[in-house]
């Protein structure tokens, strides 16, 4: 009678920790297929202060691949490269740059309908700063090429 008490608790223990590693690769699916795709920047943020008109990243764009890279793009200027990947259980985004292989950028993502909000993490200039982008291509055209607004 013992053992089969143990094994039931074992059992029941078992399906719940299976449930919660599948609900967890869901949510990790759902935020890597949210990513995927062409943003454009809408707002950016000094603090509570909108700087959109007064920064130069005004027109600037990224652009997600399903094969983990990334390109940032400020109209037709190619800003920069990279790789990236995603902390799905704290909704963190890295970007590590072609160009800069030792310091990776942290943002704290998050997603609202189609806009993408990114908040700056690890030194408090950085914390201060947050972009709001919009998207503009879904994944099944996040490869083709990213064309200016007119």
């Amino acid at each position: 009678m013992k053992r089969i008490t143990i094994l039931s608790f074992a059992l029941v223990f078992s399906m719940i920790t299976l449930s919660v590693c599948a609900q967890n690769k869901k949510a990790a699916e759902k935020l890597f297929s949210d990513l995927i795709g062409t943003w454009r920047i809408q707002t950016i943020y000094d603090g509570q202060k909108d700087i959109t008109k007064n920064d130069s990243t005004s027109v600037q764009w990224l652009q997600f691949t399903e094969d983990g890279r990334y390109r940032s793009q400020a109209g037709k200027q190619a800003l920069d490269s990279g790789s990236y990947r995603v902390n799905e259980n704290h909704h963190i985004l890295y970007l590590q740059s072609d160009t800069d292989k030792d310091n990776p950028a942290e943002w704290q993502v998050e997603f609202k309908d189609s806009t993408m909000i990114l908040s700056g993490k690890g030194t408090p200039h950085a914390a201060q700063f947050r972009y709001v982008y919009i998207k503009t291509k879904d994944k099944e055209n996040a490869n083709r090429p990213i064309r200016p607004q007119q």
